[in-house]
């Protein structure tokens, strides 16, 4: 009877454990899918970010997309810079993102540079990212030579679809513009033959060097001068990748870096937009304010008694950058700006010193228990 008790019990403990086990496994991959959820949103919106901030800014030396069509309704081609960019971006990013940026892009840039929305060629510059990035580009892709003869025919397709869109919208829009032949000559026809030279030949090229460069073979690149974390704090760290390579970067001052690009461009968008600066006084006051939450993020971390998380460390970064932009703004106010960062710098200072002394303390107690373990 006793032993059968024993067996019960046993049984009854082995079938805990690996419920413990199975929930512990199952809280794992719940963190691990969140993970991945939060950085396939992060990286997307990043994508779109980047290609609209591209495309303001080298539309704003070459124009637009659409310049060559608003400002000379005559027949005249141009090399499309912007058009080689933009198209080539999408392809890279995908469809959605194409979609997404290219309705944005030309419409920051018409709000910016032009008297008149044209409604017309956000959704033409629009449909022509969607279109793009349909047949994206895909790691390893353009190792079967056909692939690239398949991109060459996509963005034939392409072009071909976006001057009759362009013609169509032209005859329905504008009517008395002028007749069918010199709108299907001046804007049809134009977009195809500019589109022949700009982006047909040679973005399938420039997929092919991008191809062999960063997808020949899996790469890690992991510098510390990206990084400032070792390989052992690698998750401190997110990647970005191109091709099959993974480029390395320190997690909060990416984080930096975006959000100061990130208000560089409003601020950049607010004052050919609006014809207006930025406060001064508010720069101030965004910049005694928004260090704070990273600086509590960092320094509770410093001083051990909590650890940060990626988003954590990105969001705090982000507004940290947009602090040091805004920063820009206040030379009415120098001297009170000094002031600012002298505080928050000996505040870091303060949190580095007691939170070295915690770890020393703590590496010296564990140092003491291993010692009275060993004979």
């Amino acid at each position: 009877m006793r032993f059968l008790i024993d067996l019960l019990s046993f049984f009854i403990f082995k079938n805990h454990i690996i419920k413990k086990s199975v929930f512990a496994l199952a809280e794992s991959a719940k963190k691990i899918e969140h993970k991945n959820i939060l950085r396939i949103i992060f990286l997307n919106l990043l994508i779109i970010a980047f290609i609209i901030i591209s495309y303001v800014y080298i539309s704003e030396p070459f124009g637009s997309i659409s310049t060559i069509y608003i400002m000379n309704t005559d027949f005249s081609i141009q090399f499309g810079v912007t058009l080689l960019i933009f198209t080539f971006f999408s392809i890279l990013g995908g469809s959605i993102q194409g979609l997404i940026s290219g309705f944005l892009g030309e419409l920051f840039y018409q709000l910016a540079f032009y008297n008149t929305i044209y409604i017309e060629w956000c959704l033409i510059i629009a449909i022509l990212g969607f279109l793009s990035g349909i047949y994206k580009y895909h790691p390893l892709k353009y190792h079967d030579g056909i692939k690239l003869y398949y991109t060459f025919i996509a963005l034939i397709i392409t072009s071909f679809i976006i001057s009759g869109l362009i013609i169509g919208f032209q005859l329905f829009i504008y009517p008395n513009q002028g007749s069918i032949e010199d709108i299907v000559i001046n804007y049809g026809f134009n977009f195809f033959l500019q589109a022949l030279i700009s982006i047909v030949f040679i973005i399938p090229i420039l997929l092919l060097i991008y191809d062999n460069i960063l997808a020949k073979e899996e790469k890690d690149l992991y510098y510390t001068i990206l990084t400032h974390h070792p390989p052992s704090a690698s998750d401190h760290t997110f990647y970005l990748k191109f091709g099959r390579t993974k480029v390395y970067f320190c997690t909060r001052c990416s984080g930096v870096i975006l959000g100061g690009l990130s208000a560089m461009f409003a601020t950049y968008l607010t004052s050919k937009i609006l014809q207006v600066e930025f406060s001064a006084e508010i720069a101030l006051l965004m910049c005694i304010i928004l260090p704070i939450p990273g600086l509590a993020d960092w320094g509770t971390q410093r001083l051990l008694l909590r650890k940060s998380t990626t988003a954590s460390r990105l969001f705090t970064g982000f507004i940290i950058g947009l602090a040091l932009h805004f920063m820009s703004f206040t030379y009415k106010y120098y001297f009170y700006t000094l002031l600012i960062l002298i505080v928050y710098f000996s505040i870091f200072g303060v949190l580095v010193f007691f939170g070295h002394k915690k770890e020393m303390r703590l590496w010296e107690e564990e140092y003491e228990d291993i010692s009275e373990i060993e004979p």
